[in-house]
């Protein structure tokens, strides 16, 4: 307890001092602010939980207090990368207005990297927003959650935490659409907003949200949310929704800016961090292989559309001087309605020039394209390989690794290793250099797509280093007709290196509760219990419910 005292002692003092000697970055009246977010690799072996949060608060506070986060306005922390289900703490509600850093002499109830970190928010002067795992007595919600508690008396939450400037904890969200972890949710999903004294209104989720309408989609289409803050610790699948891949294209499809935080475990299949200005394309992005890195990516972001139509050229440039070595190490799951797909092998040759149709029940989709010989290699492995391609449409339900599902409707060409479909989605061996046999000159898909009340159209891109195409490269365009959305992506620049390019439809008005009443719910999810599915975090069900 002395040592703690000791530390929020020093934070506040250097907190007064910058409070003093530093302005802010961004105020109101900038076009722009600086944003930062880190992608961060834990540590799991050979570490105490005790050992591991401290080793992970140091790390955190070293990237707050470095050169490279100097300007930033606001830093963000990914999903799984501070505390673990061992030492959860308590937090603080918003409205509370609390600033942990300065109750370390007179409250225990919140552990020490809580502290710690309102303390290093308020010495930086930045905004922070990390994620953890939370406990809370389940007394302190009774008149809100009818739902009986586990015999410990704790809801456990996966939640997103946001410090202002004094390290005031201002937004708390907990995850509404739990993947693959034991956690509770809470008994209504969370919509959480928070404003800033840079003029920029934010909401914020977490990872497997991204697909589903609430909270999301929801922030954006209800509450007009135009930035949205996402951690993740997203594990990637070929060929669509690969973790910056559908950051970009997520944020693309609404128009707003997104600032996407990932874990750092490759190896396990965790990886991908960006900010992204909506149409506006990637404003930087990170995905890495092998062993993960913590790594802080910082980009000056527009706060309107006005601005964000100049960025275009530099965000080009940028991911054009990317490395040309496709990218390895990294675990990757695949589309399990990949080989449901109707497609058709792609016969192309350095000059061909096709023009196809593909349908699947109501959809049709086209797709022409022209191309020209390559000269490009990629990689240095001792094996030579070249990619072969299938255009391919869906249309209907898909599953995760749980029980939660998504309708959706898919138009795209995407890479194989062979000409059948099981090889597609899948990627040749590191030792393998990659040599195209031709470059597309001419790329584009069409289709029609039938209206919904909840349906979001996003471009689908992606290239060997596991980035998406740019706007210079690539022109995305919706046109609202009277019961369809006319929807196209073009290839505007020659390029040799895709392993992905289309249009995918997420139809939210379908999801795994479609048409059953509340007792059926619980039924069925306590059915899938007893089985051992554990599918059930989705519905907001307890065993003890049953």
């Amino acid at each position: 307890m002395l040592q703690r005292l000791v530390n929020i002692f020093v934070y506040v003092l250097l907190g007064i001092t910058l409070q003093a000697t530093v302005g802010l970055t961004s105020d109101i009246n900038d076009p722009y602010f600086v944003a930062g977010v880190v992608e961060f690799r834990p540590d799991f072996i050979g570490l105490t939980t005790a050992q591991l949060i401290a080793n992970h608060t140091a790390a955190y506070k070293e990237i707050l207090a470095s050169p490279e986060a100097l300007e930033t306005d606001i830093v963000v922390f990914p999903e799984g990368t501070l505390n673990n289900d061992f030492q959860p703490t308590y937090v603080p509600a918003a409205e509370d207005a609390v600033i942990p850093c300065l109750l370390a002499n007179q409250s225990s109830r919140y552990e020490d990297f809580l502290v710690e970190l309102s303390c290093a928010a308020r010495t930086n002067r930045k905004y922070l927003v990390i994620n953890l795992t939370e406990k809370e007595n389940c007394a302190d919600n009774a008149a809100f959650d009818p739902r009986p508690c586990a015999t410990n008396g704790l809801n456990i939450y996966n939640t997103n935490v946001v410090f202002d400037r004094e390290g005031r904890v201002i937004s708390r969200y907990r995850k509404v659409n739990i993947y693959v972890e034991r956690k509770n949710t809470t008994y209504q999903p969370e919509y959480a907003i928070f404003d800033t004294d840079f003029g920029v209104r934010f909401a914020q989720f977490i990872c497997f949200d991204l697909l589903f309408y609430t909270p999301a989609e929801e922030l954006v289409v209800k509450y007009g949310i135009k930035n949205v803050i996402f951690t993740a610790s997203f594990i990637s699948e070929t060929p669509f929704l690969t973790a910056v891949q559908l950051q970009q294209s997520w944020a693309w499809g609404n128009n707003v800016t997104v600032l996407a935080a990932g874990s750092s475990y490759p190896l396990s299949g965790a990886t991908g961090s960006g900010i992204y200005a909506g149409s506006s394309g990637s404003l930087t992005a990170t995905m890495v292989g092998n062993v993960g890195v913590r790594q802080l990516l910082v980009a000056k972001v527009p706060k309107n559309e006005q601005t964000s139509s100049r960025l275009e050229a530099v965000n080009t440039r940028q991911f054009a001087a990317a490395s040309t070595a496709p990218l390895t190490g990294l675990r990757l799951l695949r589309d399990p309605q990949l080989d449901n797909f109707h497609s058709q092998l792609l016969n192309l040759t350095a000059s061909s020039v096709i023009a196809l149709q593909q349908c699947a029940e109501d959809l049709c989709c086209t797709l022409t394209a022209e191309t020209t010989a390559s000269q490009s290699s990629y990689g240095n492995g001792s094996a030579a390989g070249a990619y072969q391609y299938r255009f391919g449409v869906f249309t209907g339900q898909r599953s995760y690794e749980k029980e939660q599902y998504s309708t959706v409707a898919i138009c795209g060409m995407y890479a194989c290793t062979d000409d059948t479909v099981a090889s597609c989605g899948l990627l040749f061996s590191a030792n393998t250099t990659i040599q195209p046999a031709f470059a597309f000159k001419r790329l584009n898909i069409a289709g029609s797509f039938k209206k919904a009340e909840r349906l979001l159209l996003m471009p689908s891109t992606l290239n060997l280093n596991f980035y998406s195409l740019q706007p210079a490269q690539v022109a995305w365009e919706v046109t609202d007709k009277s019961k369809s959305y006319e929807t196209s992506i073009d290839l505007k620049a020659s390029a040799d290196n895709l392993l992905t390019f289309g249009i995918y439809a997420n139809y939210y008005d379908s999801s795994v509760a479609s048409g059953l009443t509340g007792s059926m719910l619980v039924l069925l999810s306590c059915l899938l219990l007893w089985t051992g599915t554990f599918a059930i975090d989705f519905l907001h069900i307890r065993l003890t419910d049953c």
